[in-house]
């Protein structure tokens, strides 16, 4: 289940376990609170973490928060340095930042820690122009889009599948909050206003329980 109905909600309740009550934590009077989170967690264990997000640096203070819940280094547009991969709302195209994301983590010592934060599957649910006609369309607007999402996922396990680090790796994926283009009356709920996959890959095979 998300934590709340806004992609602001998402960062501080995936990686810090905090939840948004009647506002978002980055917005309220307690963001200035020490976090303890998953990058700093991990840190402590020697892991290196950096996360990752490719809209204009600032954008909904994930910047800050990253850095004050123990990641030591934020990527974002600013990092990745070629506006002309931005998609002129949101950040840069997925596919593009993807595969900047995998090619930065190659470069990281080992073990790390990192986290993405997509951006093209947000209204108005546009793709690369280069691919338009690539994607079959759907009844909801937001149906092609994703198919892009899917294909800029693909392209980055294909590059990350030559990494040394690939075999050794524990990907997660989730959202950061669930659909406005509800298609099926179960979602139409409160329940289904929250409902959101999420799902594990473990290259290597199956990662031994800790004792």
């Amino acid at each position: 289940m998300a934590n709340g109905r806004k992609s602001i909600d998402a960062m501080p309740s995936v990686l810090a376990s905090i939840p948004s009550i009647e506002v978002s934590f980055v917005l309220s009077h307690y963001s200035n609170n020490p976090v303890n989170g998953m990058a700093e967690l991990l840190q402590r264990k020697g892991y290196y973490t950096a996360f990752f997000h490719g809209a204009p640096n600032g954008s909904m203070g994930f910047d800050a928060f990253a850095n004050m819940s123990g990641f030591q280094h934020y990527f974002g547009k600013d990092e990745y340095g070629n506006d002309d991969d931005f998609d002129g709302y949101w950040g840069i195209w997925d596919h593009k930042f993807l595969g900047y994301f995998a090619e930065q983590m190659n470069s990281f010592p080992q073990p790390f820690m990192t986290s993405v934060f997509t951006t093209s599957s947000h209204h108005p649910y546009i793709i690369p122009e280069e691919m338009e006609g690539e994607f079959e369309e759907g009844p909801k607007p937001i149906y092609k889009t994703l198919r892009y999402a899917d294909h800029a996922l693909k392209l980055f396990f294909d590059k990350a599948s030559k990494m040394p680090w690939f075999a050794n790796t524990l990907f997660v994926i989730t959202a950061d909050h669930a659909s406005a283009e509800i298609m099926y009356e179960s979602y139409n709920t409160a329940w289904g206003y929250f409902a959101i996959p999420v799902f594990s890959i473990t290259p290597g095979g199956l990662i031994p329980a800790c004792a």
